[in-house]
């Protein structure tokens, strides 16, 4: 379940909608950068940098021990396109927040499109659509 966890919040719940893209607006690098690093406070350590998604995304074969090098030296190269994760004490209790918002509002693409964002079912939140 932890682990289920970890990879949601690694593509859903930043503060900000992320892209999704299909079609010819995907590519690897645009799929790679809409990813999140997390700070997961102990378990980073614990998950052999777990916390580096973006940089594993765009880069696989970089090793669990060159994660958080990797990170810092691509950090000034995609500027903007990085997002900074938000800075965790011991135990992530930060990212409950991210997660309960996100399930409770990302739930589907549309069918229709190339650059996407997650969308609502309000009718599972038991509220009538008008």
């Amino acid at each position: 379940m932890w682990l289920d966890a970890v990879t949601y919040l690694h593509h859903h719940g930043h503060e900000q909608k992320l892209p999704w893209y299909r079609g010819k607006e995907w590519s690897y690098l645009r799929g790679g950068l809409t990813t999140v690093d997390r700070d997961y406070g102990i378990f980073n350590n614990i998950h052999h940098d777990i916390g580096t998604h973006v940089i594993h995304h765009l880069f696989p074969q970089i090793p669990h021990y060159h994660l958080i090098e990797a990170t810092k030296a691509a950090k000034s190269v995609l500027g903007n396109y990085y997002r900074e994760p938000k800075k965790s004490g011991l135990i992530p209790v930060h990212l409950i927040d991210n997660l309960v918002r996100s399930i409770s509002q990302d739930h589907y693409v549309s069918d229709v499109g190339d650059v996407l964002y997650y969308q609502t079912d309000y009718r599972m939140m038991g509220k009538k659509m008008d």
